[in-house]
């Protein structure tokens, strides 16, 4: 159990790191409140049930397939149609394209589909788990492990939404939201060009 156990607290402390999950669940707390940044935690543990299910089954090898090619487009696309409505304009912008607060439901669906837009989430799970699985091949242990990471990332991002509700650092987002959002945006679009990059040199690769 203590592989278990360092297994999940890898999870969280990796949460910690840049990406489009972490400026989802970040923006949508501070901009909407705890709320919002919950239901931005339940999208992406939502997504991460795809993630774990092939990280404990197919592995990567989807992702070296004509259908990895298009989830790779298709995943840039959406990171830098994010980055275009969260890119602030003058006024206190909103991942709904307007300055009212979007519904829950919203706030939830575009979470999820941010999530399931990061194939580089089911890479990371794979090396993870890797490991682990080779040592125990029982399938309900594949299972157990899914599980995990499905918990582990949901309470994970509830925390991070947690942290962002201390009332410092709204008050900071409240002066600053103009230059935050500026920078949560170009964070998206960085993984959207690098994206669209993987995408080109997995499309070279197949057709070379």
């Amino acid at each position: 159990m203590t592989e278990e156990l360092i297994f999940a607290g890898i999870l969280l402390l990796s949460q910690a790191s840049p990406g489009p999950d972490q400026a989802f669940v970040t923006r949508s707390t501070l901009a909407y409140g705890f709320g919002a940044g919950v239901m931005a935690a339940l999208g992406i543990g939502t997504g991460v049930v795809a993630h774990a299910a092939l990280a404990c089954t197919v592995g990567a090898s989807v992702f070296h397939s004509s259908l990895g090619l298009v989830l790779f487009c298709a995943a840039s696309c959406w990171m830098l149609y994010l980055a275009w409505k969260i890119w602030p304009r003058g006024r206190k912008g909103s991942l709904a394209g307007s300055g009212d607060i979007p519904p829950a439901s919203g706030i939830y669906r575009d979470a999820l589909v941010t999530n399931l837009m990061n194939p580089k989430a089911t890479f990371f799970f794979v090396a993870l788990s890797a490991p682990l699985l080779e040592k125990n091949h029982d399938p309900s242990y594949a299972l157990f492990l899914g599980a995990l990471i499905v918990v582990t990332g949901t309470a994970g991002w509830i925390l991070w939404a947690l942290v962002f509700r201390w009332q410092p650092i709204r008050s900071f987002y409240d002066r600053h939201a103009g230059g935050v959002d500026g920078v949560l945006s170009l964070v998206l679009a960085g993984f959207g060009l690098s994206m669209l990059y993987s995408f080109g040199r997995m499309a070279v690769e197949s057709f070379s």
